[in-house]
Parts: structure tokens; sequence; C-alpha cells
């Protein structure tokens, strides 16, 4: 029986590519050359006398054969980190490399300071940082991809496999530049989105069902929460420039817009009753999980007495 010798570095170059499904890409996000990629996915799929990829014009796409073997390259990748993990915390001081995701809305805030904290204390630890929406980072939990993330939680409190440490809650608050022509006026009606819509992070579902429940007398409600949610993005640096150059209205926490609230470059407006719903900042982690002690070390910064 032929054996088959399968180096973890191949399972990345195969994991990534599946991501991609575009050799540039996938070696961009590897950090190695397009040809070294192609000549490791080629060596591998000569090993296992298999095609792992359908290589078209447009894309590449994985095959049934590829479909498997990532399910367990997938396994393979998070049993060799458990076991990095395991061997650090024998060590009597801290390190390994730390997998964190964070909301976009929490992510200046709570988590900078946090992870901060993190770095001075442990200088010998490494993170890196994902910042998505709290959507996707609950799949890229799933997935090994992160080890933890900090988010609004009010979505995922019904999520039987994670485990979810609550922060405090914050108010949303919304910002325009102080040329807008409702800076003056300082407050928002549901009806002034239509003509100056929002820039902000995906939604959580409790904010579209309150745009939706407040459309405009005799316009169709699904109509009106798509044309008012019509920039939609997870970089609130990228959100804050195209707030200062045009009329979009963006939102988030209060500490996000202090130093532009400050300064005069962004103005609060007030929006009655959307305003009060509240972001419900928590640490998600899957359950009956074992997290790494830099994980454990992270949770404490962010609320301190509570390592799991």
């Amino acid at each position: 029986m032929k054996e088959h010798f399968i180096e973890t570095r191949q399972l990345r170059h195969v994991i990534m590519l599946a991501k991609h499904r575009n050799f540039r890409k996938a070696a961009d996000a590897l950090f190695i050359t397009q040809p070294a990629l192609t000549k490791s996915i080629r060596n591998l799929e000569s090993q296992l006398d298999q095609a792992l990829f359908d290589r078209k014009s447009q894309s590449v796409d994985p095959t049934p054969h590829c479909e498997v073997l990532l399910q367990h390259a997938h396994r393979v990748l998070q049993e060799l980190e458990a076991a990095r993990h395991s061997l650090d915390s024998m060590s009597t001081v801290l390190q390994g490399v730390l997998h964190v995701g964070s909301g976009p809305v929490i992510a200046d805030g709570p988590v900078a300071l946090a992870i901060s904290g993190l770095m001075v204390e442990h200088p010998r630890v490494s993170v890196k940082i994902t910042i998505e929406s709290w959507w996707e980072l609950a799949s890229l939990l799933r997935q090994g991809r992160i080890q933890l993330f900090v988010a609004d939680v009010a979505e995922l409190r019904n999520q039987a496999d994670l485990e979810i440490i609550t922060l405090r809650s914050v108010s949303s608050v919304f910002a325009c530049r102080i040329g807008h022509p409702l800076a003056k006026r300082g407050y928002i009606l549901p009806e002034d989105l239509l003509q100056y819509p929002l820039a902000t992070p995906r939604l959580p579902e409790r904010y579209q069902k309150w745009l939706y429940d407040h459309a405009p007398q005799g316009m169709n409600p699904e109509s009106y929460v798509e044309q008012v949610c019509r920039l939609t993005c997870e970089s609130f640096p990228l959100l804050k420039t195209l707030v200062h150059a045009t009329d979009l209205i963006t939102s988030g926490h209060h500490g996000m817009f202090a130093a532009e609230f400050a300064s005069g470059e962004l103005i609060e407006l007030t929006f009655e009753g959307f305003s009060d719903i509240k972001i419900d900042a928590g640490v998600v982690y899957l359950k009956d999980t074992t997290l790494p002690p830099v994980a454990r070390a992270l949770i404490s910064q962010l609320v301190p007495g509570k390592v799991p």
C-alpha cells in the first residue's frame, strides 16, 4: 500500500487556495510566490494521485477529493496548535500566538486596551487580530481560525456551541461631518436617512428591525431598510474618511468618536429610539474548549478576575 507523507505546509496551502480560489491571491496570503504555491499543489496531487482542484479560466475550485482532505486538514492543524499551546502552558513565561477576532465597533476601545495590556505584561506573546462582523467571526471561530473574539453578542446568545462572557453594554451614537445639512439641527428623523444614508458595519438584526418598523408611512419597509443601509464596511477608519468627505452618517459608541467630537471634526447627532438600542459587548469562545494560556490572559485583561 502506497504511503502518503503530507507536510503541514502543504495542508495550509490547500486550505488557502480553497479559500481564495485563485493562485495569486492565495500565494499573497501565504507570503510565497505563485510558482511556489503551484508547485506545492501539483506535488501533493502527484503524491495522492488525485486532482484536488479544477482549474478553470475564472477560478480554481476544490474537487470532491479536496473537500474530504480539507475536513481532515483543519482538524490536523487545530490539533497541532492545541499541542503547541499545551507545551507553552508548561513554560513559566507566557508565550505563543493568539488569534483573536473583534467586531469593528468594539475594536477601538476595550479590545485595543486589553491587547496593549497583554503585550506589555507578556512581551513574548504574538497577537494576530481579525476585524470582522459578528457573523463572520462566529464562522471563523468554528473553523478554528481564531481562538476567541470580542463583539456585539446579542444575536449570538441562542447559539448552543458558544460560551459568552458579558462585558458592559454601551449606547449607540451617530456622527456626521461638521458641514452636514443635519449638523445644526442635531438630530435624525427616519425619513432623513433616505437622503443621508448610513455608512456602518453590518447592522445586527435588532437594528434592522427597528428601521423596518419605523419606515416612513406609505413606504415599503424592506425598500426603506435597503436604501438606508446603503454602505456597509467593517473598517471604521475607512468609514470615518467617507463621512468626512460626504453626507453619509455613521454610528458607533461614543468613545470611537470622542477625539473628533472634541476637535469639532465630527458632530454628534441624536436619533430617538434607535440610539436606545444597546451595543451588547461580550467575549465569545467555543464551549467544551480548553483555551490556551495566552487566550485566558487576554480575557483577564478584558474582565479582571474572570478566567475560564
